[in-house]
């Protein structure tokens, strides 16, 4: 029987009905005992299951459904299953399958055991059974059981039925417990759709995860009280979403009482964030409108449809010339007001606009008297539209007034002034020009005329204004102009001007559109830049030289002389730039260098390619050699060639890092292939054998591979900040003897069957990397790994043969250590058949290397391996 058929079969059934309907399978091995169980269970349908008779569903005793439990299912279905011990173990599988796919429908088993069989049974509780019923008992007993497991199973499959609704509803919906903090018990999908939160993220927690930096503390505060008097309550709030979209929430809350204790919190919760955007956009239109109305700069008057003011804002007021509260209730023809029309007659009130517009419900637009305000005559221009009420039907109208006298007056002398002033202030020291659009006329102003070195009385058309740029310019000033008139928009650019005695000058050239009366007329200027030109140029040569500061930049000269250098060049060599001008390369980089830079010379002179690269040794200041990688480009006047500009990068921590970087991948890759090799091979004997001690050695193996690879994790962990040999903050003063001796003391404790001695002095203080004792236990494990536990290890710290170093030595009598093992580790990279077995000494190399030492692996005699760690004394 699958989910939704045992669903279909008992949704509408009542969690206290005790129907006929429900099935009792009786699992039993014993025919008395069914017969028994059958005839006290005769108010419910029983079924008998027997072994070895899967594909049939007997009745009772007549062996009814015959068919029912064929199939892959062996049994048939049921809402209570009595099984006895005798038959659990060939059922259980079975029930254990129906029980996982009935979720959360209840699906009791009951056991019957014998007196002997309690103690297993008792074990099994934890399984499939959900009761045991130890037989004989009294049919009041096993009556009572059936039926407690039946009533159970009725109000799980109602809870089912309300769960099924709950997560079909489309508002989402909380079961929250009422004490402590209100954990989620349950939400619905509506909840999760709502809030993009699965609950397996939510179940458990308090709903405050919704809230966040916007959320409204006043309903936050109601809904705290109301939970803390265990009362209803609504309120809507903002709420975010799991990929922080806010929205808003209206969240109704009901408390659950049970026997009159309050025990949870029922919420529902609704999505309203469009209706909050559209109230709040009406809101914001309304208070927008009425602000744009109050502060506008045009009058604004609203007129009912008798032609009554019945309001106005504060420019109204003032163009009209009357106090608000005296405009108010006037009509616009008020004979105070004088109305005249453009000819200065007098207007009558079907001469107005709003007569027209109440009329017509046409928008009028444009419309210029005059009004007298005192002994002033005002224009204005008004424009008026209709106002409809809801219905459609007209209600007034609405006008805007603009006071247009000092436009009226001034309009031409100040588009003029303004104009002037404007170009007056962007023509200052340069050159202008005008262009009239319906002649083609060009008019110079005597700056420009000066410049080009014309009259400026004389007159140009475009033709001869365009053929003054040089023959290479002309195209692209065309061009431009010819954007200007078709777009309107602002064009500059930077072109050559030829003057008349010959001389070719820089300048800028901008145009802009005005509209004049009649016509768009074209104005610009043209400014010389010839001096800034220059200056511009060879910033840009010096730019070109810093601009990555960071690397050595240098020029040299065909000679491969410097000729100029930056600071970052500086730096490195620990000299002033002025110092190495003149100077030849091989002197200052080495004769390595020089030679390679030939080499790129050549093949930038044979043309194979506009720039060379070349990674060569170079020593710094410190002598320390460093490898570098340089770019070069060759530098050229006209078209001959004028030495190289270099760049250089260091690359020495890039190279051994990639070094460490590709020993560690060979490494962990060859030995994690080798261990899972084992671990798969010996799986597979697991798998496969059949003998008991076969079973335990390959487990055996299994262990000690894993356990290997463990260690080779717990090591790469340990020392995962020496990988990096650019970190230089954690290479601090340490007393190495002190490291020394906290390594023997542990050691000692960790190996005792071995013989380990040190011998250094109270302090010898080195600069060494944080893993540095680390590294001085793997070496001492080291020994301990391949000389075997009675190992003699001697560890010492002693200085140098000069003052300048720390030496550390660890010495064992062991075997040795393998030669590739030590080729491998004191090259410092491996190739692909080379592999050594671990990265303890690669680590120990690699700490060692990060402090500035070094590291060499000698014999011991008359066996073993001698390891010197040598650091920079502190």
């Amino acid at each position: 029987m699958t989910v939704s058929e045992d669903a279909s079969r008992n949704d509408t059934r009542s969690a206290g009905d005790a129907s006929g309907d429900e099935r009792i399978l009786l699992a039993v091995r014993g025919a008395r005992d069914r017969e028994l169980l059958a005839e006290l269970l005769d108010a419910y349908e029983v079924i008998v299951w027997e072994r070895g008779r899967e594909g049939e569903d007997r009745g009772a005793g007549e062996g009814e459904d015959g068919d029912e439990g064929a199939g892959e299912d062996p049994l048939p279905e049921f809402d209570l299953c009595i099984v006895d011990m005798a038959t659990y173990s060939a059922v259980a599988d079975a029930l254990a399958e129906r029980k996982a796919d009935a979720g959360d429908r209840f699906v009791p088993v009951l056991l019957t055991v014998a007196q002997d069989e309690q103690a297993v049974a008792a074990r099994r509780l934890d399984d499939v059974p959900d009761d045991v019923l130890a037989v004989p008992a009294p049919k009041a007993v096993i009556r009572s059981r059936v039926e407690s497991l039946l009533q159970t199973r009725r109000q799980s499959l109602q809870l089912a039925l309300y769960r099924r609704a709950m997560d079909s509803a489309t508002v989402g919906i909380t079961i929250t417990e009422a004490d402590d903090d209100q954990p989620l018990t349950y939400i619905n999908d509506a909840f999760e759709e709502m809030t993009g939160y699965d609950r397996s993220e939510v179940l458990g927690r308090n709903c405050r995860f919704l809230q966040g930096e916007e959320t409204d503390s006043e309903p936050v505060e109601k809904l705290h009280e109301a939970i803390e008097a265990g009362e209803s309550v609504a309120v809507s709030l903002t709420n975010y979403q799991k990929d922080g979209t806010p929205f808003w929430n209206e969240l109704k809350i009901s408390p659950v009482y049970e026997d009159g204790e309050l025990t949870h919190f029922v919420g529902f919760q609704t999505d309203a964030t469009v209706r909050h955007a559209l109230k709040n956009q009406l809101v914001h239109e309304t208070q927008t409108l009425k602000q744009l109305f109050e502060t506008s700069p045009v009058g604004i008057a609203v007129l009912n449809d008798d032609g009554i003011i019945v309001r106005a804002n504060e420019a109204a007021q003032e163009v009209l010339g009357l106090r608000r509260s005296v405009v108010l209730g006037q009509s616009y023809d008020a004979p105070e007001w004088d109305l005249v029309d453009a000819r200065g007659e007098p207007l009558d009130h079907e001469d107005l606009p709003f007569d027209r517009v109440r009329k017509t419900g046409d928008t009028v637009t444009n419309f210029e008297h005059g009004i007298e305000v005192g002994d002033e005559r005002r224009w204005l221009v008004v424009n008026v539209a209709p106002l409809n009420g809801g219905d459609g039907e007209r209600v007034g109208a609405i006008a805007a007034i603009e006071d247009v006298t000092a436009q009226k007056q001034q309009e031409r002398e100040r588009e003029r002034l303004l104009d002037l002033f404007d170009q007056s202030q962007k023509i200052a020291s340069v050159g202008a020009w005008e262009v009239d659009a319906q002649n083609g006329s060009v008019l110079f102003t005597s700056g420009l005329a000066e410049l080009i070195g014309v009259d400026p009385g004389d007159d140009y058309d475009l033709s001869d204004a365009f053929s003054f740029y040089h023959p290479e310019d002309e195209p692209r000033v065309r061009a431009a102009f010819e954007r200007l008139v078709e777009t309107g928009e602002e064009q500059s650019l930077e072109c050559r001007l030829e003057t008349t005695d010959g001389e070719t000058r820089w300048v800028n050239v901008r145009g802009v559109a005005t509209q004049d009366i009649d016509a768009p007329v074209y104005r610009g200027t043209v400014q010389d830049i010839t001096e800034r030109k220059a200056r511009s140029r060879e910033l840009e040569r010096y730019e070109r030289i810093v601009e990555t500061t960071a690397d050595p930049i240098y020029t040299l000269d065909d000679n491969l002389r410097f000729v100029l250098a930056n600071s970052a060049t500086a730096d490195l060599l620990g000299r002033d730039p002025d110092d190495l001008v003149g100077e030849h390369v091989s002197a200052v980089f080495g004769e390595r260098h020089s030679q390679a830079l030939l080499e790129a010379i050549a093949s930038l002179l044979a043309g194979d390619s506009a720039e060379e690269t070349i990674e060569t040794v170079v020593a710094g200041q410190t002598g320390s050699e460093r490898q570098f990688q340089t770019t070069i480009a060759a530098k050229s006047s006209e078209d001959e060639f004028d030495g190289i500009v270099c760049i250089g990068r260091d690359v020495t921590d890039l190279h051994e890092h990639e070094r460490r970087l590709s020993v560690l991948d060979r490494v962990i890759r060859h030995n994690l292939r080798n261990k899972m090799n084992i671990a798969q091979a010996h799986a597979t004997m697991l798998l496969e054998g059949t003998d008991d001690e076969d079973t335990r050695e390959s487990a055996a193996a299994i262990e000690r591979a894993t356990s290997e690879l463990l260690s080779l994790a717990e090591t790469a962990r340990k020392f995962s900040s020496a990988l990096d040999p650019d970190v230089t903050e954690r290479v601090q003063p340490q007393n190495v003897a002190d490291c020394v001796r906290n390594v023997v003391e542990g050691a000692r404790i960790s190996y005792p069957a071995a013989t380990i001695t040190v011998d250094a002095p109270e302090s010898a203080h080195a600069w060494a990397h944080s893993t540095f004792e680390l590294a001085v236990n793997e070496l001492v494990d080291n020994a301990v790994v391949y000389g075997g536990d009675e190992v003699e290890i001697e560890l010492s710290v002693a200085d140098d043969d000069g003052p300048e170093q720390v030496v550390v030595r660890v010495a064992d009598n062991g075997p040795g250590l393998p030669p590739l093992e030590r080729e491998s580790i004191m090259t410092g990279r491996e190739s692909p058949l080379q592999h050594t077995n671990g990265l303890g000494l690669w680590f120990v190399r690699w700490a060692v290397t990060n402090s500035n030492g070094s590291m060499d692996i000698v014999d011991n005699q008359p066996n073993g391996t001698v390891i010197e760690l040598r650091l920079p004394r502190a």
